[in-house]
């Protein structure tokens, strides 16, 4: 192969991998002296250069060790080039062509791709194509997420002009065929079928066909056959059918966290393009599958636990030791000058059924003294009581940026850049419970001005993520403050005022739990 020099700097060495998007070369940087991945994207028109452009900008905010670095953005002669970081190591995908992976290989991977997702979300990106051949594993047990924004940059702003959307059909999430835009829920579903076929050595719902993938996505309920306990319900939870049902990214922490070691975020990598398709989003009359009704999805629970069997024996032995005596050990230790000895002798009373038992022990220590019991009966165990969960929350918070626009958010969903925080409104609950409502965050069409709302498609504004749920009315178990949405001049923000701090009052969202 020619080696070419691309922007006076970059002479590519040989091609590393090729895919739908482009060619993906190593090259050498020659004012600096590193090795980088040049990818090398077929960019058909000046909007879609564009594209790349916008997007490759939002992916460069993402900041953190286990995402792949975008270094430069360039187009020469028509081509469109991004300059990254060149890592050398397989990807998921290739770990998987030997088998499915021991559960707690997969729990760290998937905690590090987790930590990966959370800063891009904080940064206001979405990734749109997590998949295991997005996924490079590092030799130190870390991980590199490829790609960023690379998909969302071709398909701009969700759908094409043919009304398709990008990405791997076998990793979008339900919602994505019916148009929704994406959001980091989808990418968390990505991440739930990406585990389960590491943890399965099977995709849940990849297909012959696309739309048979399709179908499966959105009327198939994936069963485990080998993962159990934490992961599986970590992977069902992530699959689940509506966005708002999915686990949060905390919640995924806490259930894996305490079964892993931390995950080192360092090496060097190799960037393989694994192909992209454009699928058709479908409706919800399903023209071609008349001839079978969808099956429900059904719920599935894993509850991890053990059970416990109480013996209680009619009698048991007491003993009383002087306090000078020194008990022995369950196992000797060289040097020890104490010694224990056990004997125990249970004789029958009479030969009915209700044989009384009576058991003797004998204890020898250094001081030769050792006080024998007779056993007492043991009190019958007392009643259990079912006690309430206690109630998951997230700190419903007001931002501000520097040009004066408002965003309420929670730990359940990023900030976007540039805002910093004003100050708590309250605690939603994090989980659906009765007497609550999902509240979502809304970006107004064409528009910086963004508010909150309870209708489901943003009023028919953008959907930014879900904030958490709402109360309905004052709840009883907790105190609560009413929470009220305001406007000045097409300006949003949200406010505990009743009277909007003097602005006008649209309505009131509902009730917030007290900080």
């Amino acid at each position: 192969m020619e080696s070419k020099l691309v922007a006076g700097r970059y002479r590519t060495v040989r091609e590393l991998g090729r895919g739908g998007m482009g060619v993906v070369w190593l090259a050498e940087d020659e004012v600096i002296g590193r090795r980088v991945a040049l990818k090398e994207l077929r960019t058909s028109s000046r909007t879609e250069l564009e594209r790349v452009l916008r997007e490759a900008r939002t992916a460069g905010r993402v900041n953190s060790p286990a995402v792949v670095t975008v270094h430069d953005v360039l187009a020469e002669h028509g081509t469109t080039y991004l300059v990254m970081e060149l890592v050398e190591a397989p990807t998921l995908a290739d770990l998987m062509r030997a088998g499915p992976l021991p559960a707690p290989r997969v729990e760290e991977i998937g905690l590090a791709v987790l930590h990966a997702l959370e800063t891009a979300h904080a940064a206001g990106v979405v990734h749109r194509d997590v998949k295991p051949s997005n996924i490079m594993v590092l030799p130190q047990g870390g991980v590199k997420l490829a790609d960023f924004g690379i998909a969302r940059a071709l398909d701009d702003p969700g759908l094409t002009a043919t009304g398709g959307v990008m990405g791997s059909p076998g990793y979008m999430a339900p919602e994505l065929f019916h148009g929704r835009p994406p959001s980091p829920a989808s990418d968390l579903w990505a991440l739930g079928a990406t585990l389960f076929h590491a943890a399965e050595g099977r995709s849940p719902f990849l297909r012959e066909t696309t739309a048979a993938t399709m179908h499966a996505i959105m009327y198939e309920a994936p069963v485990p056959r080998r993962t159990t306990g934490p992961l599986a319900e970590v992977v069902l939870g992530l699959l689940a059918q509506s966005a708002e049902a999915r686990l949060t990214a905390p919640r995924v922490r806490e259930r894996l966290a305490e079964r892993t070691r931390p995950v080192a975020h360092d090496a060097d990598t190799v960037i393989i393009e694994a192909p992209t398709s454009l699928v058709t989003p479908v409706t919800d009359t399903r023209p071609g599958w008349d001839d079978e009704q969808p099956r429900p999805r059904r719920r599935i629970a894993l509850l991890a636990g053990g059970a416990v069997v109480v013996t209680a024996l009619a009698l048991t032995a007491v003993f009383v030791l002087l306090p000078e005596a020194e008990t022995g050990r369950a196992s000797g230790v060289a040097g020890e000058s104490s010694a224990t000895t056990t004997s125990v002798t249970t004789s029958a009373a009479s030969t009915v059924p209700t044989t009384e038992a009576t058991t003797t022990t004998t204890t020898t220590t250094t001081a030769a003294t050792a006080i024998t019991t007779s056993a007492q009966a043991a009190p019958p165990p007392a009643p259990t009581t079912t006690t309430k969960p206690p109630r998951e929350t997230s700190v419903f918070t007001r931002f501000r940026n520097a040009e004066g626009w408002h965003y309420s958010g929670s730990t359940l969903l990023g900030v976007p850049a540039g805002y910093t925080a004003e100050g708590p409104l309250g605690r939603l609950a994090a989980t659906p419970e009765p007497g609550t409502r999902p509240l979502y965050s809304c970006v107004i069409t064409n528009s910086r001005d963004r508010m909150s709302s309870v209708s489901s498609d943003c009023e028919k504004q953008q959907v930014y993520g879900l904030v958490g749920h709402i109360f309905t009315a004052k709840p009883a178990d907790a105190p609560a403050q009413a929470i009220f949405r305001c406007n000045l001049g097409g300006h949003h923000f949200e406010s505990l005022s009743p009277t909007c701090e003097g602005k006008t009052v649209e309505f009131q969202l509902g009730w917030v739990l007290g900080n």
